[in-house]
């Protein structure tokens, strides 16, 4: 972990606070692409249902990805849902290296999203500003921990 690091981390809290309150009942993350000190793009991921904050900031890139380090505050999603996973744009897209605040403790990405990116040759680095990641997205990790402490329910047959 380098002060570059932590000051570009920083930058991705900022760009997540932005959506606060729209993006439930995902969390609030932001994105920034970055070549050796080079600002490339940057982006958040703006309510439910909208591009998630790798995806917005790729889009928003005048040039090429090729060889970039990727900031985001939270591990990158791998599922389909109301959008494609980020991994798979970030594969496409062809960063070198991202760094990653906190794993998504979402169970259908806890970890998944690191190693589809580390199998594919991509440096990883975790857990930079992890509290400050954690406390800005608490109402949704809190929602996980409800939501994988609950019994799963019994279906009838009749």
């Amino acid at each position: 972990m380098s002060d570059v690091d932590l000051r570009w981390m920083e930058r991705c809290l900022e760009l997540a606070a932005r959506s606060a309150g729209r993006t439930a009942p995902n969390p609030m993350v932001g994105a920034v692409i970055v070549r050796g000190e080079e600002l490339l793009a940057e982006g958040f991921h703006e309510r439910a249902g909208l591009a998630h904050a790798e995806v917005d900031a790729l889009r928003k890139l005048t040039g090429s990805a090729e060889g970039a380090t990727l900031y985001v505050n939270l591990e990158p999603c791998c599922h389909h849902g109301r959008t494609p996973p980020c991994t798979d744009a970030l594969l496409r897209a062809g960063v070198r290296r991202v760094v990653i605040g906190m794993i998504d403790p979402n169970p259908l990405v806890s970890g998944k999203g690191v190693a589809i990116l580390q199998r594919a040759g991509i440096e990883v680095a975790i857990g930079i500003h992890e509290l400050a990641c954690r406390e800005l997205n608490r109402v949704y990790i809190a929602s996980m921990d409800e939501r994988s402490a609950q019994p799963a329910r019994a279906t009838s047959t009749s």
